[in-house]
C-alpha cells in the first residue's frame, strides 16, 4: 500500500478507491462504536499495489480494532466486473426518484442508500452508511421483530414477506411505505439484503381525502335531501341511494322494477313520471322537472334531474331527486312577508301596486273607473303611547275587519304603514258614486271600537283619487291619494278630500321648503327675535319671549306658520329646538354679564322635544355651560303636550323644576283646558291666547272667559300672561282683572337680540 509501519486512518483511507472508501470507513466507525467484525473488500488506488483488490477482516474490542489486510491476487478482473455490475445496479436505482432502495450487510449495516431513500427518510447517504437498520428507520416496538426476521433469512433462508409498514423519518414522524425485500450474494458470497420501499403518503392522503369527500357528500345529501338514482335499460329496473329512499319512506338504498315503482305511487305522481318517461324515450337529453307527491306525511315537492344519455351506457339514465318542500314553504312564507302586513294580515303597499295595475287594465277594457283611497287614523299615536303597542295592534285589526266586511269581494283593502290603510274599489261609474263611497268609508269609524272593557273612538281622514281622471299609473294614483289625505288632515281631520291638481303643486312646494329647511341650520339662516314681556301695572320689562325666524337665502323670509309645522312633522324641530335653547342660554349669559340678572327669557318647547328623554340632560348641560341659573329660563308648552302620556309628562316637568326652570302653558284656553291637570302639574304661568285678548270689550262672553281664566290662575297662585295686547284699552281691562304680565305689539314687536338689548335693557331697568 506504500504506507509506513504506523499511519493515521486518514492515510489508510486515502489509498482506497473512492467507490469503496465510504463503505470501509462506515464499517470501521460502526465497529468502533458498536463492536463486531469487519469484512470488507476494496480496490487500492495508491502504493505499489495500486489497481489491485484487498480484503480487510477485523474484530473490534473496547480498546482497539485488530485485523488483517489480505492481498487478493487474481481477483482483479472478476471484482472489476462485479463492480461494474453493481454500479449499473445502483445507478438504475439512483435514477428512480419514487422508489427508495437500501442495502444492508449480514450485520444489517447500510451498504447502499439511494437518493429516494434520502428524500423519504430524511437521512443523507453519508449519515446512513454503516449504521444499522434498526437504529435508522425501524420504530422501537418493531426492532426486535425486524432483527429476528433478518437473522432467520440470513441463517435459515426464511424470506421476509412484502407488507405495508409504518417506518420512521429522521425527525420522528411515521412514514407509510409498501416494503419488499431481496436477498442477494455479493462477489464473495456474503448475503446482502436490499429493501425496496414505495412511498404511500400520497395514497394514504388521497384515501383520507376520499373518505372525507365521501362523508361530506353524504352529509350534503342528507342536509339537502338529495338522492341519486339510476335506470338500468337492460332490466328496466331502478336503483336508488338511501337519501332518495328516505324521501319516500325507505331508510335504505334499494332496487325495484320501474313498472312496480309506478304502480306503487299515487295516480298524480304516476302520471307525472309517465309523461317524463315518454319524453326521455323520444331522445330528450338532460331534463329538469318539478314533481308533487302525496304521501302519508302530506304533499311534498321534488326537483327531478335527468342526466343526458351516456353513449357507453346505452339507453340507461342516471340522475338526482331533491326534496324542495321546505324551500317551497320558505318561498311561500317569504312571499307572504313581502306582500302582506304581519299585524293585520292585509296586503301591503307592494301588493296594492300590483293589484291596482291589474284593476286599471280591467277598467280600461270595461270603460269604468277605479277609486283609490288612502285612509289615515287620527291621533292613533296617542293609543300606542297611552295603552301600549298590543292595544294599538288590536285596534288596527278591528279597523281592518270593518273595512274588509264592508267592501265588496273584488275590492281591495291594504295596510300602507303604521296608521294608514289603502283601498282600491273597482267598477265605479262616476264621481257621484265615488263621493258616496268616500262617505261610507269614513262612516265606518263613527262607531267606537271595543278594547277589553273599554270603548275607543278612532277618527279617520280620507284622501281619494280616480282613474282615469287623476292618472293612468298605479304609483301615481297611490301618491295622489296620499296627497289628498294630507290635505284632508290639514282641513281639520275627520274629512275626505278628492285629489286636485293644485295639491301636487302644494306638495312640491312642501318638498322644496323641506329641502331648504334641512340646510337652514348649517347655512346659519335661523335666528331668534325677542318680544318684550312687561308688568302691566308699571310697564316694567320683565323679560322676553324668544321667537324663531327663518330668512332663507333662496326663498327669503319664511313665516313660522309655514316652516314650524313642517319641522314638527319631519322631526327637524328637535335639532332646531336644541339650538334655540342653546341660544337662549347664551343670551341670558350676556344679559347677566350686563347686570340684568332679574330678566327672564321664555322659549317654546315642541311636543317632539318634550317626548325626548334627553331633554332635561341637554338643558342642564347648556345652563352649566353658560353659567346661567335655571330660574332665568321659562319653557312654554301647549295643553296638548301635557295631556300626552301623563305619567311620563309629570316626570319630565318635575325634572325641569329641579333645574329651577319655570313652566308656562302656552295658548291656554284653546285646547283641552282642565283645572285638574293644572293642579297635578307644577305649572307657574298661564299664557292666555291672543284670540281671547283680541275680542276683549266686544262682548260679555269674551270678557267673562278672560275673567274666569284670570280668577282660576290667581286661585292656583299662577302668573297670568296676556298675549297679543295691541291697544291701551285691552291693557287697561287686563290690569283691572289683575292680569300681571302683557305681551304684544302695544309694548313692542319681535326684534333681533342686539336691537332688543339697545331698546329695552337700559341701565335703569327698562320700562315702557
Amino acid at each position: 500500500m506504500g504506507l509506513p509501519i504506523e499511519a493515521d486512518l486518514a492515510e489508510f483511507y486515502a489509498v482506497i478507491d473512492s467507490e469503496d472508501r465510504v463503505s470501509v470507513r462506515s464499517a470501521v466507525e460502526a465497529a468502533q462504536a458498536q463492536g463486531g467484525r469487519i469484512n470488507r473488500r476494496f480496490k487500492l488506488i495508491g502504493g505499489p499495489a495500486a489497481g489491485q483488490w484487498a480484503r480487510l477482516t477485523a474484530l473490534a474490542t473496547p480498546e482497539a480494532l485488530e485485523g488483517a489486510l489480505t492481498d487478493l491476487p487474481g481477483e482483479g478482473s472478476r471484482m472489476d466486473h462485479w463492480r461494474d455490475s453493481e454500479q449499473r445496479f445502483r445507478h438504475a436505482f439512483d435514477q428512480t426518484p419514487t422508489t427508495a432502495v437500501q442495502g444492508y450487510d449480514r450485520q444489517r449495516r447500510v451498504i447502499y442508500w439511494n437518493a429516494a431513500s434520502e428524500a423519504l427518510y430524511g437521512w443523507s447517504r453519508f449519515e446512513a452508511m454503516g449504521r444499522q437498520l434498526e437504529d435508522l428507520i425501524i420504530p422501537p416496538p418493531m426492532r426486535d421483530a425486524v432483527v429476528a426476521l433478518h437473522t432467520a433469512w440470513v441463517e435459515r433462508d426464511e424470506a421476509i414477506p412484502a407488507a405495508e409498514l409504518e417506518l420512521l423519518h429522521k425527525d420522528g414522524h411515521a412514514v407509510p411505505v409498501f416494503s419488499s425485500h431481496v436477498m442477494l450474494r455479493n462477489g464473495w458470497g456474503d448475503p446482502e439484503m436490499y429493501c425496496i420501499d414505495v412511498d404511500l403518503r400520497a395514497q394514504r392522503q388521497a384515501a383520507v381525502e376520499g373518505r372525507q369527500r365521501e362523508q361530506q357528500l353524504r352529509l350534503i345529501s342528507q342536509a339537502s335531501r338529495v338522492g341519486w338514482w339510476e335506470w338500468h335499460a337492460e332490466t328496466d329496473s331502478l336503483s336508488w341511494s338511501a337519501e332518495l329512499g328516505q324521501c319516500f319512506g325507505h331508510p335504505e338504498a334499494g332496487q325495484i322494477q320501474r313498472q312496480a315503482l309506478l304502480q306503487a305511487l299515487p295516480l298524480e305522481s304516476r302520471r307525472q313520471l309517465e309523461g317524463i318517461w315518454q319524453r326521455l324515450n323520444q331522445g330528450m337529453g338532460a331534463l329538469d322537472a318539478e314533481l308533487r307527491h302525496h304521501g302519508p306525511g302530506g304533499e311534498r315537492h321534488f326537483l327531478l334531474h335527468v342526466e343526458a344519455a351516456d353513449p357507453e351506457k346505452g339507453q340507461s339514465r342516471t340522475g338526482t331527486l331533491m326534496d324542495i318542500t321546505e324551500s317551497k314553504d320558505a318561498a311561500s312564507r317569504i312571499d307572504r312577508l313581502v306582500h302582506f302586513d304581519p299585524v293585520t294580515g292585509l296586503p301591503n303597499r307592494l301588493l296594492m301596486r300590483e293589484r291596482l295595475e291589474e284593476a286599471i287594465a280591467r277598467a280600461a277594457n270595461m270603460g269604468v273607473k277605479v277609486l283609490v283611497g288612502c285612509l289615515g287614523l287620527d291621533q292613533f299615536r296617542l293609543v300606542n303611547e297611552s295603552f301600549g303597542m298590543a292595544a294599538g295592534d288590536t285596534l288596527l285589526n278591528g279597523c281592518a275587519e270593518r273595512l274588509r266586511n264592508r267592501l265588496r269581494g273584488q275590492d281591495l283593502v291594504v295596510r300602507l304603514n303604521g296608521d294608514q290603510f289603502g283601498v282600491v274599489l273597482e267598477g265605479v261609474r262616476d264621481a257621484e258614486e265615488a263621493e258616496t263611497l268616500g262617505s261610507m268609508l269614513l262612516g265606518l269609524f263613527r262607531q267606537p271600537f271595543s278594547l277589553g272593557d273599554q270603548e275607543h273612538f278612532l277618527g279617520a281622514s280620507l284622501g281619494l283619487t280616480l282613474y282615469p281622471e287623476d292618472g293612468e299609473g298605479a304609483e301615481g294614483l297611490m301618491q295622489h291619494a296620499e296627497t289628498a289625505l294630507h290635505r284632508a288632515k290639514e282641513y281639520g281631520r275627520g274629512l275626505h278630500q278628492f285629489f286636485r291638481a293644485e295639491m301636487n303643486e302644494r306638495s312640491l312646494e312642501r318638498v322644496q321648503l323641506l329641502n331648504h329647511l334641512r340646510r337652514a341650520m348649517p347655512q346659519r339662516e335661523l335666528s331668534l327675535h325677542l318680544q318684550p314681556q312687561v308688568r302691566l301695572s308699571d310697564r316694567t320689562v320683565l323679560g322676553a319671549e324668544a321667537l324663531l325666524r327663518w330668512n332663507s337665502a333662496a326663498l327669503g323670509p319664511v313665516g313660522p306658520d309655514r316652516f314650524i309645522p313642517l319641522a314638527e312633522e319631519t322631526g327637524l324641530i328637535e335639532p332646531i329646538g336644541d339650538w334655540v335653547l342653546a341660544q337662549c342660554c347664551e343670551l341670558l349669559q350676556d344679559w347677566q354679564a350686563q347686570g340684568h340678572s332679574r330678566l327672564r327669557l321664555a322659549a317654546n318647547l315642541s311636543g317632539r322635544q318634550f317626548r325626548n328623554a334627553e331633554l332635561v340632560l341637554r338643558l342642564a348641560r347648556e345652563l352649566e355651560r353658560c353659567g346661567v341659573p335655571g330660574s332665568a329660563l321659562e319653557v312654554e308648552v301647549t295643553e296638548s303636550v301635557l295631556l300626552e302620556r301623563e305619567g311620563r309628562t309629570r316626570e319630565m316637568l318635575f325634572a325641569l323644576k329641579d333645574l329651577g326652570v319655570s313652566l308656562a302653558i302656552d295658548d291656554f284656553g284653546t285646547g283641552y283646558s282642565s283645572l285638574s291637570y293644572l293642579r297635578r302639574f307644577p305649572v307657574d304661568v298661564l299664557k292666555v291666547d291672543r284670540s281671547f285678548i283680541h275680542d276683549l270689550g266686544q262682548g260679555a262672553d269674551h270678557d267673562a272667559l278672560v275673567r274666569a281664566i284670570a280668577g282660576m290662575a290667581h286661585a292656583l297662585k299662577l302668573t297670568v300672561v296676556a298675549e297679543g295686547v295691541e291697544t291701551a284699552e285691552q291693557a287697561a281691562f287686563l290690569t283691572a282683572l289683575g292680569c300681571e304680565v302683557g305681551q304684544g305689539w302695544l309694548f313692542g314687536r319681535p326684534v333681533a337680540p342686539a336691537e332688543f338689548k339697545q331698546r329695552y335693557l337700559t341701565p335703569a331697568g327698562g320700562s315702557l
